[in-house]
């Protein structure tokens, strides 16, 4: 079994359900490794006297028998977006800092206490959920657990959540992505992380960004946690998915876009997972796909939906005194959205719905593999210094995973090794819009063969 810094989920509901823990030792224990951690910027909130109490109902239901689900008593974080009960969804901004306190949970943070699994607090994120990289100058940076010396940025928007799991605080967690917000983190910080399609769950409960590109995302050690999670979050915990066999499935490998700028390491790694797929018999093909390119014109041409709905969604914000309280990458990158038009956002939409169909089309049931970032985690004194730097190394570290929100893609991040100086490495499998059952069995498949 690993250490107790590494537990899987499922880890901790064998040491339970064996009796060898109790649920309050667990929270306890993890709650007290929370307390003295050296990095005191990974959670906004921390729930201790609920989870305690959530602890104690759980043992008390496992010495009547009567476990509302299999994995009642573990503990789990949320991405501070999601409303729960009781606190306050400050969405990494000061200004909702003093908000009202959630009068209800999110659908799925419902779903989910209704298994038995507890919550431990809401996590760190960049305000608004509005980077790729992490950052938060009102809350902190969660450092990357797997920095060299020098403090790694964690990958955004879901830094918080991403670095719980990295770091051994607790073994799941719950995030969104619009751009790439959960598969970034997850691949910079060396964990596993789902992007869901989004018709998966429901979005009631969580504050958006982007109403057409949010997307709930997972975040655990391995692909049997991100699965239990998924079918727990969706009432369907004992549902079995299909089992994959390697030799049957075809990957698609693009030729274009993808790789551009990518660093020596992560190209390198990737193709060692490469050659692992091909002599476990997967067919791998390499060859352009137009509509990557073809969004890339969009973008350049239209700008972004992200840009339009969130300076939309935070229009009041924006023209009132409190946007001097804002990030002010955060507050200028809302800001371009001055320029968008009503007919770049429909041109936008109505490109968006034809290419998801061509890309369904196009793909049937095969795979898209690609890694998930070009660049390993950079620094985070670098990007705060510079807002130039920041700017640019926040639209190539979403490249690629931002095709994915476009295009409806569901998407894994798995982690396939590290570069040279220790810093984590992902590979993104996409499936066609709503393929997730069938993406979530292709991964664990996946991960079975590179772990040997």
């Amino acid at each position: 079994m690993k250490t107790d810094t590494m537990m899987t989920a499922s880890d901790m509901a064998r040491l339970l359900h064996s009796g060898e823990k109790t649920a309050v030792d667990l929270i306890t224990d993890l709650l007290a490794q929370i307390r003295d951690s050296a990095d005191q910027s990974i959670f906004i909130t921390v729930t201790e006297q609920q989870a305690l109490r959530d602890a104690r109902a759980s043992d008390e239901r496992r010495a009547l028998g009567q476990l509302l689900g299999p994995w009642d008593g573990v503990p789990m974080v949320w991405k501070d977006l999601f409303d729960t009960r009781g606190d306050t969804t400050t969405a990494g901004s000061r200004v909702h800092a003093h908000a009202d306190a959630a009068q209800h949970d999110a659908a799925v943070v419902a779903a989910c206490r209704q298994q038995g699994l507890i919550s431990l607090g809401k996590t760190n994120l960049s305000e608004f959920a509005y980077s790729g990289l992490g950052l938060n100058p009102h809350y902190g940076t969660p450092v990357n657990p797997s920095s060299d010396g020098e403090d790694r940025a964690p990958g955004g928007s879901s830094s918080g959540s991403a670095v719980a799991v990295a770091a051994g605080l607790v073994p799941i967690a719950v995030g969104t992505d619009t751009a790439g917000s959960v598969r970034v983190p997850a691949s910079f910080c060396g964990i596993t992380g789902y992007k869901a399609s989004q018709s998966r769950y429901s979005s009631e409960g969580i504050y958006p960004l982007s109403r057409s590109l949010d997307s709930v995302g997972l975040f655990a050690h391995d692909m049997n946690d991100i699965i239990m999670l998924d079918g727990i979050m969706r009432g369907r915990a004992d549902e079995q998915l299909k089992e994959q066999q390697l030799s049957e499935l075809s990957f698609l490998i693009p030729d274009n876009v993808v790789f551009d700028q990518i660093e020596d390491d992560v190209l390198t790694c990737f193709e060692e997972t490469v050659k692992v797929l091909q002599n476990a018999g997967a067919r791998i093909r390499r060859e352009s796909f137009p509509i990557l390119d073809e969004v890339g014109r969009l973008f350049r041409q239209h700008g972004t939906l992200t840009v339009a709905e969130a300076a939309t969604l935070h229009q009041a914000l924006l023209a009132s005194p409190e946007a001097e309280q804002m990030d002010q990458r955060v507050r200028e990158r809302m800001g371009t959205a001055s320029d968008f038009t009503a007919q770049d956002y429909i041109q936008l939409q109505w490109a968006r719905e034809r290419l998801q169909q061509q890309t369904a089309e196009a793909l049937g049931e095969t795979l898209l593999l690609f890694p998930t970032t070009v660049i390993t985690a950079p620094a985070i004194a670098a990007l705060e210094a510079d807002d130039e730097l920041f700017k640019q190394v926040n639209l190539l570290t979403l490249r690629n995973t931002m095709l994915g929100n476009y295009l409806g893609t569901p998407g894994v991040s798995l982690k396939i090794g590290k570069d040279g100086r220790g810093l984590p490495i992902g590979a993104l499998v996409s499936a066609a819009a709503d393929q997730d059952d069938r993406l979530l069995s292709v991964c664990k498949a996946v991960e079975a063969a590179l772990l040997g």
